[in-house]
């Protein structure tokens, strides 16, 4: 248990001291999931393992750096908690629907996209009804800039310890948690205005204020999170091979950007998510049953040509066109984006 505690402190201080080495490690593990992508038989499942691994990797060490350097995913540890499950889920997602296909078939595989989806479903539903979270983003944690943030908190330490007057300034209650001032910073009675001096050590709120969501731009919020739970009730009733599943996600998510796309007050971040949710509406071209009657033969084509055309990348295309089938059952399916 010491060994353990003592490697996990260890492990934290390796990457608070060496941020950007831990992210080219992490990067490192990206491309080595590509680059294992369709070498051999269970190349999909160590692909995926590794994928999710670095992005794993990636959410641990971004909290370690967040924790040091005083920038909270939230205010509300309730909401970082949730959107931590929610970012876990969707990084570990599609490996667990792929090894268990591997272990338990077809069934197997059903019962862990329907189990995800119900859980994933259930915590966006919470962060928008109980905590008004408003839209949701994708990634639910977005990563640190760790550059930019790092030297940020730098430059505010600097200024704190050439400023450590101001630190002696208040003083905060154990019990009630009230900041006071201090009598001898106290300035005159006459200039005195009873306010607690601005504290330095208050300044990282959370980057995001949501918009609240009212009339028509909830109820397009919760057709968007509904959705996958929809087409999986579709394609239950349907089978997977009809075209009603596929007609019934793409009518929802139009019906959802629509009515989104109406409102000016969004912020920055959530105009941001709009316009990727309006990008996905691309990868209805690889689903089924439109790619496997329509646009299959035309991507495969194009990656064909692309690697006979352009020199050395073959290397990478070839594997690709070998491992499409796998990825466009695990990747481009309807019930999630």
């Amino acid at each position: 248990m010491a060994d353990q505690n003592n490697f996990i402190q260890n492990y934290k201080l390796f990457v608070t001291k060496n941020p950007l080495l831990a992210n080219e490690i992490e990067v490192g593990l990206k491309w080595m999931s590509y680059i294992v992508a369709g070498r051999f038989s269970q190349s999909q499942v160590i692909t995926e393992l590794i994928h999710c691994a670095s992005n794993l990797l990636t959410l641990l060490n971004d909290s370690i750096l967040r924790k040091s350097i005083g920038i909270p995913v939230h205010i509300n540890v309730a909401v970082e908690k949730l959107q931590t499950y929610l970012a876990v889920l969707e990084y570990a997602e599609v490996f667990a629907e792929i090894a268990a296909r591997r272990l338990s078939g077809n069934r197997g595989r059903w019962f862990i996209i329907v189990s995800v989806q119900v859980v994933k479903t259930f915590i966006r539903s919470v962060l928008l009804l109980k905590y008004e979270q408003g839209l949701q983003l994708s990634p639910p944690i977005p990563p640190l800039n760790r550059r930019r943030e790092i030297s940020l908190a730098e430059s505010k330490s600097k200024k704190l310890s050439s400023t450590e007057k101001t630190d002696d300034s208040t003083f905060t209650l154990k019990r009630s948690g009230r900041v006071i001032r201090t009598l001898e910073t106290a300035p005159p009675l006459t200039a005195r205005s009873w306010k607690v001096p601005k504290s330095e050590n208050n300044t990282n709120l959370p980057l995001r204020n949501p918009t609240k969501l009212v009339n028509r731009h909830f109820t397009a919020e919760m057709l968007h999170l509904f959705r996958p739970l929809i087409h999986l009730l579709s394609v239950g009733a349907f089978g997977e091979l009809s075209w009603k599943p596929w007609v019934v996600a793409l009518g929802i998510d139009i019906a959802s950007l629509h009515m989104l796309k109406e409102n000016e007050k969004f912020n920055r971040t959530e105009r941001i998510e709009i316009n990727r949710r309006a990008l996905t509406m691309l990868i209805y071209l690889l689903r089924s049953p439109f790619y496997d009657q329509v646009s299959k033969t035309h991507v495969i084509n194009l990656l064909k040509q692309l690697a006979d055309t352009i020199p050395g990348s073959g290397l990478i295309l070839r594997p690709l066109i070998e491992y499409l089938p796998e990825w466009q059952q695990s990747y481009f399916y309807t019930w999630d984006a």
